[in-house]
């Protein structure tokens, strides 16, 4: 696929202190790339120095090979969307998705085709009346991406834009953005610190750490091969054993479970269950190791066979191939 940005060896210092040290990333033409990270990794640093709004100390960004360096926010063919979604209160719904195109002075038809597009994209055409404290949570986020998407940039930014919604509804909007990204196809950098959501949403994810880029890969990749303690820490649950020299990862899903007189080769340890978490069709059983401080986490689902419980003994296991050995 065709690279539309790439990140040249960019640095960012905030009074003397490197927040972000010199990294490199080329990103896809169409894709969905995530940067996820706990707060203050450099992520949304990263994403402003994009956008335009903060100037990297060294380095260079490129749009589709041209350097942006002295080419301001408003004349880069990207736009950005905030999570406090920075709406005019006082503008309805389709005064607040056409300010832009008035702003470039856009012909009138032009504008008008444009914005039935955009109202149609993100089902907001019976609301385009509405003032912004008329509409949900939801629906303004909707709104801010209209009004960011009907100038047809190339690329759209987004920090954080469900961070203020509740659960469900940010489970439901995930969906319709993905949806809509791909009926775009524009490609989207998202910004977020939501493990679960970077998951369900991205092409590929950028784990980013102390302003460096830690592990860059498919959701699938990242979770069943972390190639960091950070990255197999910070994605999901993980069980992490250390032996000496080496480190050993765990999934809580791949350890098995067996009665202590039960005879196999994939015993490994034993234990006592000391705490068992009632989740639906999941139930989380944690096991203190026989003569040691650590305890272990695994994952039982609805119908695997014995009802485990708080203070059974138990041995327990792995396949070799469901382990990830990890650099010290």
């Amino acid at each position: 696929m065709k690279t539309i940005i790439h990140l040249d060896t960019i640095e960012k210092q905030f009074a003397g202190n490197v927040v972000v040290p010199p990294l490199s990333l080329s990103i896809e033409e169409g894709e969905f790339l995530t940067l996820l990270g706990p707060s203050g990794c450099g992520k949304t640093t990263l994403l402003r120095m994009i956008a335009g709004f903060e100037e990297q100390t060294s380095g260079e960004i490129y749009l589709d090979e041209k350097p942006l360096s002295h080419i301001p926010p408003y004349q880069r063919d990207m736009n950005m969307v905030f999570q406090q979604y920075a709406l005019f209160p006082h503008m309805t719904v389709e005064q607040n998705i056409l300010f832009g195109l008035k702003m470039k002075k856009v012909s009138t038809a032009e504008q008008k085709k444009r914005l039935e597009e955009v109202l149609q994209y993100v089902q907001l055409t019976e609301l385009r009346s509405r003032t912004p404290k008329q509409l949900s949570g939801g629906q303004q986020q909707r709104v801010a991406i209209a009004r960011a998407i009907i100038n047809n940039p190339r690329v759209l930014l987004l920090d954080e834009p469900l961070g203020a919604l509740d659960y469900q509804l940010r489970k439901s909007l995930q969906l319709e953005l993905k949806n809509l990204q791909k009926n775009l196809g524009i490609t989207f950098i998202y910004v977020t610190h939501d493990q679960e959501e970077a998951m369900a949403m991205s092409d590929r994810i950028a784990v980013m750490n102390k302003g460096r880029i830690e592990q860059m890969a498919s959701p699938a990749e990242i979770y069943n091969t972390p190639q960091t303690l950070f990255v197999a820490t910070f994605i999901g649950e993980n069980n992490i054993f250390r032996d000496g020299g080496t480190i050993t990862a765990v999934r809580p899903e791949k350890i098995k479970l067996y009665r202590t007189d039960e005879q196999t080769d994939k015993h490994k340890k034993t234990g006592r269950i000391t705490d068992v978490v009632f989740l639906g069709n999941l139930r989380k059983l944690y096991i203190r190791i026989d003569g040691t401080d650590m305890t272990v986490m695994a994952h039982q689902y609805a119908g695997d066979g014995l009802d485990w419980q708080v203070d059974n003994h138990v041995a327990f296991g792995w396949a070799q191939t469901d382990e990830v050995i990890l650099p010290c």
